[in-house]
Parts: C-alpha cells; structure tokens; sequence
C-alpha cells in the first residue's frame, strides 16, 4: 500500500510540473502571438532590436572575470568551437576539477593512502581536455577529407563564370560538414561587410588545418598578384590530395615501427599481469616491498619515455 500511494504521489508531482511547464509554454505562446499582431498592425515606430552575443565564458560572474584576467579562456574556446562543442570554458574547467576529485576519492576508496590517490587525480583530472582534444582531431581530420572535394566544387563554380563570392556560397550550401559550417560563417562575414582578406583568416583560425592555409595563400597572393584563380585552386587541389597520397605511404612505411612500438609498450605489462596471476607469490614483493614499487615506478617512467621517443620517430609531417 504504502508502495503504490508513494508511486501515485510521484506521477501527481510529475503531472504537476510538466502542466507547470506546459502552461508557461502556452502563456509564452500567446503572449508572442498578441506581439505579432501588435508589430502587424504598426506602420510605423517599428521596434529596434539589439542583438549581442554572448561572449562570456562562465555563467558564474567570478570564474568569468578569473578566466579574462589569466587570458585562458579566448584559446580553451577556440579549442571547444573546433571541437565542435558547446560547452563553456568554464563547464570545462569544472568537468576537470569535478574528474580530479572523483579520481582522489576514488584512490581513497581502493588503496586507502594518499599517494594512489593523488596519482589517480592527476590521471583522471586531464580526461575532459583530453576528450576535447580528441573530438577536435576528429573534427579536423573530416574537414581535410572533404575539403579537396569542397574545393573542386569551388573550381567547377569558377569555370561556369561565378564570381568567388557566388563560387563560396555554393560551397557552403553543397559541401558537407565541416566544410559547410565553416564556409557558411565565412560567406556571412563577408555580405555583412567584412574585408575579405580578414573573412580568410578568420576561417584559417577557427580550422586549424595547414591545406586551408594553402587555399587562403592562394587566394590572396591572387588578389594582390592577379591570375587564373580557377587554375591556381585546381593546382591547389592537386597539391592537397598530393599531401594526402604521400602521407599514406609514410602510414605505410612506418607501421612496422608503430606495430613495435605498440609490442614493447603492452609486452611488459603483459608479462606482469601474467606473473602476478599465474605465481602471485613470486610476484608479491614486487608490490609489497619498497624497493619492488620504487623498481616499478622506474619501469613505468621508461615505458612512458619510449613510448614518446618511438611517437616522435614514427610522427613524419609533411
């Protein structure tokens, strides 16, 4: 009984704030529809709208001017727009302070001592600006696939006899994403008055990809040089899947590294996890002695510098 009476009791709760919302919603639908009629019927005295965007980087008033005062927050927002996410730099910052705490507590709880503990916060407390990272490179790689495609899309619009700017716009409505995106707030920079030339780099600095460099280079040499601009996108074009071709071979030519790289980074930590397994006594004083976690402690130090030395081998740019 008492089950069913506290079941019933949350459904009213329920019911009781979804009406609450949904008569708010009605209150703000009507009331914009008498607006409506009211602007409909004026002739003159229209309204004037002032339209700004919010540029701040908390919610919070105090972590806000925290981040103008350190100058951090312009480059982390940067990082989440390229990311494509639509976090603030102060919920980032949060997301890590809140990962550094789980991960002290969570030591706390399975090793019951302070060094664990604080290794695991500084393990755990990177993991958002990581994921951020990672959505950013994912981001960036999809815009360096389809560009080449966007930019002989651009080339066949400047061969039918459209202007540039007719040419971005196509781009920008045929192209998918990220291409489109980008191409589009470039393309409105620009009716809204912008210089041309800033647009460019305003685009170079939102996609952090050195092809795009190439295309911006090209298109301003040619404004300030003159020139076929459909040919000089169309060797462009050919210089970018060039790139692409020369770097899948070094993809190519170096996985036998990457492939032993990855073999003598899991090949002793296999054999540990085996040997503690298989022998625990054997392996025990490993962990319980001073010396074996100091010999241990070492051991990780070493994989994790051969590890960034075989990175840094095996990372051709071109």
């Amino acid at each position: 009984m008492i089950l069913v009476f506290t079941i019933l009791l949350f459904l009213a709760v329920v019911v009781a704030v979804v009406g609450v919302f949904v008569h708010r919603g009605g209150e703000g639908a009507r009331a914009l529809q008498a607006r409506l009629h009211d602007i409909a019927a004026r002739t003159h005295d229209l309204p004037k709208l002032k339209v700004e965007r919010d540029v701040r980087y908390s919610a919070i008033p105090w972590l806000d001017a925290l981040l103008r005062k350190i100058n951090l927050g312009q480059r982390l927002e940067m990082l989440l727009y390229q990311a494509g996410l639509t976090l603030r730099v102060g919920a980032l910052l949060l997301l890590i302070a809140s990962f550094a705490i789980g991960g002290y507590f969570l030591g706390i709880l399975i090793f019951h001592r302070a060094m664990p503990a604080v290794l695991f916060m500084v393990l755990a407390a990177p993991i958002p600006y990581i994921y951020v990272l990672y959505r950013k490179s994912v981001r960036m790689k999809a815009f360096a696939q389809e560009f080449p495609d966007s930019l002989d899309l651009l080339v066949s619009a400047l061969r039918a006899g459209l202007s540039f700017s007719a040419a971005m716009q196509i781009v920008a409505e045929e192209s998918p994403e990220p291409v489109r995106g980008e191409f589009a707030i470039t393309v409105e920079e620009q009716s809204l008055g912008l210089d041309f030339r800033d647009s460019l780099l305003n685009l170079t600095r939102r996609v952090d990809s050195l092809d795009l460099r190439f295309f911006v280079t090209a298109i301003v040499l040619q404004r300030e040089t003159g020139g076929n601009l459909a040919e000089i996108l169309e060797n462009t074009s050919k210089l970018i899947r060039d790139r692409f071709r020369i770097l899948g071979d070094i993809q190519t030519f170096t996985a036998q590294g990457r492939l032993t790289g990855a073999i003598l980074l899991c090949l002793p930590v296999s054999i540990g996890v085996f040997m503690f397994v298989t022998t625990p006594d054997y392996f025990r004083p490993m962990i319980a002695s001073e010396a074996g976690r100091a010999a241990l402690w070492v051991a990780a130090s070493m994989q994790f510098m051969g590890a960034l030395i075989i990175r840094k081998i095996v990372n051709i740019k071109v």
